[in-house]
């Protein structure tokens, strides 16, 4: 269970990646924060950050200190490295806030 202080700092994370992939020119980026377009589910999981250009497709993962061991984590982690190795056109990060 996070923190509050480290639900904010994941947000925030969230919020920077997902604009960093604006600037990097994704055309569809979809985040996991309230009051924003959710990401589409992948597996039993919604990730933090979903982005596509062209045929290209992206997941990003952040975690904090206090969540990065849970066992829902690792099992996000495997479901969304199993929708990567799906394609070559797909790609996973997991970040740390």
């Amino acid at each position: 269970m996070r923190t509050t202080e480290n639900q904010n700092k994941h947000d925030k994370a969230v919020a920077y990646w997902a604009q960093h992939l604006v600037e990097q020119g994704w055309q569809k980026v979809y985040v996991d924060l309230p009051g924003k377009a959710k990401p589409p589910q992948i597996g039993d999981y919604i990730p933090d950050i979903y982005g596509s250009y062209n045929q290209q497709e992206i997941v990003i993962e952040v975690e904090t200190e206090d969540s990065k061991n849970l066992e829902h984590s690792r099992l996000q982690i495997v479901a969304f490295n199993s929708w990567k190795n799906q394609s070559p056109s797909r790609r996973f990060l997991l970040k740390m806030a």
